[in-house]
């Protein structure tokens, strides 16, 4: 996109920044590891510091996977801890020197996201190094972190454990939760990784891993209420005990049972049953009270009425993907949008701004307020699908300053700072390289002019993509959904889209099985295909 002038304010984001508070007093942030310029255009508004411009969100992605690719400081011993790269077993590090952060692992939360991440990456590059780290790690973790049989909850994914533990059994150093407990939305969260992983490799033991979940979600799913969700939040997995009844964060464990059901996997009218019970409460309670409740793995929430912005923002980009889901989507997305605004936006930590140079910036949950790189990306993302859908110009506008602030939380390598208005936050691997990241695909795929100029990129697919290969004027990949969009960028305009060797047509609109395509400057083209049928797409 092109932009006016530059203005480049003598201020660093590593010196202090200046932010008024609600009362209108002055207070200095000490910033020591944010390492750019803040950079302004000629609104006097954020943009990124990357230059060029066209190419600042896809340095900001590499940069990112190539800070993990290059290696990371292994545990701290003995072996076999030392054995693996801290990511496995600490939650966060500390600052530059990468001290591990001692207070937990966040298995539940860094599992699903850094998949998200890596698949979205290797769609959008071809390169396949970040899903060969997303294997083993997930191997490790269901070898690692599973229940036994004998448990009320078998065969089920362990979400969090101590830091440093080789094998995963619940976080109890805090006296917080206790041995075997977990959050049952991040388990399903996990399944459905698991589910992905098997379509994407074909390994039988991710299938058979993905249903065993399917099947503990079915066996334990009720009616929900205001009070008691169709899952209870929290759980402690050997004796069945109930340690949190309500939570909103059931996208994923839905999504599992409705992927299964399609594939006529595994316990099909179970499944129905509970997937029937899960969307009626999403949509009965939190969709009508604003009680997006979870408390993210390392806190013990027990509540009805806590509200936690990852809760909200699945819902909201679940329903950008399966407007299906909702007859009220195009009510309840701008409503969830200003929902985050009003309670994450607007609402800050003591000191703290709201919005820095034209950047709206997203706080986590009620209890944890301090402005968050991966919540700010996923405003951005947000508001970025809302405007390819709505043409509301506003939303497009503030997805841009938000991304860009996000761009400044990595150094020139892509280490990435994940608070940077805020004293001691740690940088926590799960966000800062996976949620975070994946959220900047969502914004290409709905402004392909944010993507580099000249340049040939699947933008975005919520479907699992294989064998995709970058040749010049032509990509090819296995889509491995019956039905599915994906949303390319290319340097040459098409000639021929076949799906499964059979040629799809040009259309006006997606209403059926085709594709559309948008003239770019420079010559590029933005391509959305349409499929109703799995098997090889080419584009050339």
């Amino acid at each position: 996109m092109k932009r006016n002038p530059l203005v480049i304010i003598a201020c660093f984001f590593n010196c202090l920044l200046i932010a008024q508070t609600g009362s209108n007093r002055y207070t200095e942030f000490p910033d020591s590891v944010a390492t750019h310029k803040v950079l302004l255009d000629g609104q006097h508004k954020i943009i990124s510091w990357i230059t060029p411009q066209s190419s600042a969100y896809d340095r900001f992605l590499r940069d990112r996977w190539n800070f993990i690719l290059k290696g990371i400081p292994d545990c701290p011993g003995p072996p076999p801890r030392s054995d693996y790269p801290q990511y496995y077993f600490y939650c966060a590090y500390k600052d530059q020197k990468m001290i591990p952060d001692t207070w937990m692992n966040d298995i539940g939360e860094k599992i699903p996201n850094w998949f998200e991440s890596a698949r979205l990456y290797y769609q959008y590059t071809g390169d396949r190094r970040p899903m060969d780290i997303m294997i083993q790690f997930v191997n490790y973790t269901i070898d690692h972190g599973t229940s036994p049989f004998t448990f009320a909850w078998p065969y089920f994914p362990y979400t969090t454990t101590n830091a440093g533990d080789t094998l995963f059994r619940g976080f109890t150093n805090s006296n917080r939760l206790v041995l075997h407990e977990v959050q049952v939305d991040h388990a399903g969260d996990i399944g459905f990784t698991y589910y992905k992983l098997f379509l994407f490799t074909g390994n039988e033991k991710y299938k058979i891993a993905s249903i065993h979940v399917a099947d503990a979600l079915a066996a334990h799913a009720r009616v929900g209420s205001a009070s008691q969700s169709v899952w209870p939040y929290r759980v402690v997995m050997s004796d069945g005990r109930v340690t949190a009844q309500y939570g909103a964060n059931w996208l994923g464990c839905y999504a599992l049972l409705d992927h299964l059901i399609s594939a006529k996997l595994g316990n099909v009218a179970a499944y129905q049953s509970a997937l029937t019970k899960a969307r009626n409460f999403i949509l009965q309670f939190p969709m009508k009270t604003g009680y997006w409740t979870d408390g993210h793995t390392d806190t013990d929430i027990n509540s009805h009425s806590y509200k936690s912005n990852m809760s909200a923002s699945n819902m909201t980009l679940y329903l950008l993907d399966h407007p299906d889901f909702d007859p009220e989507y195009k009510r309840d997305i701008p409503k969830l949008i200003k929902w985050t605004e009003e309670n994450f936006v607007l609402r800050s930590a003591r000191g703290e701004p709201s919005t820095q140079w034209g950047a709206n910036i997203v706080g986590e949950q009620d209890s944890f307020l301090p402005k968050m790189d991966y919540q700010t990306a996923r405003y951005g993302a947000e508001c970025a699908r809302w405007f390819a859908l709505c043409g509301n110009t506003a939303y497009k506008e503030k997805s841009y300053r938000a991304l860009n602030w996000v761009t400044y939380c990595s150094d020139s390598n892509g280490m990435a700072f994940e608070s940077p208005l805020s004293k001691g936050i740690t940088s926590w691997w799960s966000d800062c390289y996976g949620e975070g990241p994946r959220m900047f695909y969502h914004a290409l795929a709905a402004v392909p002019e944010w993507a580099p100029t000249g340049e040939c990129h699947i933008l975005y697919s919520e479907t699992i993509l294989k064998d995709v290969s970058y040749q010049p004027g032509k990509i090819q990949y296995n889509a491995m959904g019956n039905f599915g969009t994906e949303f390319l960028k290319l340097s040459f305009k098409p000639s021929a889209i076949t799906v499964d060797g059979i040629k799809i047509t040009f259309r006006r609109d997606l209403l059926q099985e085709g594709y559309i395509m948008k003239a770019l400057p420079n010559g590029d083209y933005a391509v959305t295909i349409k499929r109703s049928r799995a098997g090889a797409v080419i584009v050339e």
